[in-house]
């Protein structure tokens, strides 16, 4: 039982180490980094303002 319980063990290991490996190869590229931008954000205009433009 202990002998299975240490193949387990190793074999979880084994597949964390891979899945690690991939996902530095997937989201760790410079191509995928996500790239920041400055926005501006313009406020609404109120409605009260819309309808003495057009009065």
């Amino acid at each position: 039982m202990l002998k299975g319980l240490i193949v387990c063990f190793a074999v979880l290991f084994a597949q964390l180490a891979v899945l690690h490996v991939i996902d530095a190869r997937l989201y760790n590229t410079p191509q995928n980094a996500p790239q920041t931008a400055a926005t501006v954000i313009t406020p609404h205009k109120d409605e009260k303002d819309d309808e003495e433009v057009q009065s």
